[in-house]
């Protein structure tokens, strides 16, 4: 995903700006169940979800493809931003105690988000899914569109503590989308 992606990434960056947003609201609802002091905020896009964690005591590492993105959350307190290609790099194993990945999907990353997981660490997941496109007529591109059940079914390891699936208001608007809060045994 390097290259023409990053690019991408980055013209979007200059064009809408780098100040972050609300936090995701899966996040914010689940926030009760956040435990620990190690976060990893994949796709961290501008922060939001990175600050949110920060200001609750984690220390965060947050990657993203973006150049422009990761620049304006250096020297952020709390969050230690890093360009990455997470089709490439790897995720060290046992490592977090909350793994935040809200609207991107890398299918094959979900073992390696399981396996980067300390014990009794967690993952909070959400992102689109087919419905997205086939119920609410949104544009886009169908790879990246979770298939029905398959959040649920993307970290056989864990145990699932909260699981929806459906068409909410996200940000004031109507999203179909899969949402998992999931945890590794002790």
């Amino acid at each position: 995903m390097d290259g023409p992606a990053r690019e991408t990434w980055n013209a979007r960056y200059r064009e809408r700006g780098t100040e972050p947003g609300p936090p995701s609201e899966w996040l914010v609802s689940n926030a009760a169940l956040l435990e620990g002091t190690r976060a990893l905020d994949l796709a961290c896009g501008t922060g939001r979800n990175s600050l949110f964690l920060a200001a609750r005591g984690f220390t965060v590492n947050a990657l993203d493809i973006s150049e422009v993105a990761v620049q304006a959350l250096r020297g952020t307190p709390g969050v230690h931003a890093h360009v990455a290609d997470l089709e490439r790099e790897p995720l060290p194993r046992d490592a977090y105690d909350v793994i935040v990945l809200i609207n991107y999907l890398q299918r094959d990353l979900f073992a390696p988000v399981a396996a980067a997981l300390a014990p009794r660490g967690i993952v909070i997941a959400e992102t689109v899914t087919r419905a997205h496109a086939d119920e609410l007529r949104r544009a886009f591109d169908r790879r990246f569109l979770l298939e029905p059940g398959e959040l649920r079914r993307a970290f056989p390891g864990l145990a699932v503590r909260r699981c929806e699936e459906g068409l909410v208001q996200r940000a004031g608007r109507p999203r179909a989308v899969a949402s998992i809060v999931a945890q590794r045994p002790s």
